[in-house]
């Protein structure tokens, strides 16, 4: 939530005939003038300028918006990937030989990779990691996307995604 550009968001919007004063309303709830504090110490005052309020009530919305082209684009370049998305997590899902999954996995996930650094978004160390149904397939995904410092991890605790009970 809190990289998000805002020239970016506005520009995904309008390309998706999203309601801009709609989205102009959400953005300046988060564009308010803000100050931190820390204890009894205030720092000046501050204005965001990139990032969406976590919690607001057009928050997914917004991340939705963000994501929607990302994740089409992927989609019709490797259609045997399934994507599922969760909030501001994105899964790719992928059946067949370790050769294909590999492939397509890879590919799928550089696509949203290279679009997220492209607009100016970062990806999480510790978020981003990989798991498969074999250690082999985990270690073939993740040499893949070492790029994007993605690691292969047996085990993961996750929402929204098609594991069984939020685990491998």
């Amino acid at each position: 939530f809190e990289r998000v550009p805002h020239l970016v968001l506005a520009r995904e919007a309008a390309a998706l005939v999203y309601p801009l004063w709609l989205l102009r309303l959400s953005l300046a709830t988060y564009r308010l003038i803000r100050v931190v504090r820390v204890g009894t110490v205030y720092s000046g005052t501050a204005v965001a300028t990139r990032g969406i309020t976590a919690g607001s009530g057009f928050a997914t919305t917004d991340l939705r918006v963000m994501l929607m082209r990302i994740v089409d684009r992927a989609s019709l370049m490797h259609p045997s990937i399934t994507p599922t998305l969760f909030v501001d997590d994105i899964s790719a899902e992928g059946t067949g030989t370790v050769e294909h999954v590999t492939a397509n996995v890879v590919a799928f996930t550089v696509v949203i990779c290279e679009a997220l650094i492209d607009d100016g978004m970062e990806l999480c160390d510790k978020k981003c990691m990989c798991t498969a149904s074999s250690d082999k397939l985990g270690a073939l995904i993740a040499a893949g996307l070492s790029k994007y410092r993605i690691k292969y991890t047996k085990y993961v605790k996750s929402l929204g995604v098609g594991l069984g009970a939020g685990v491998r």
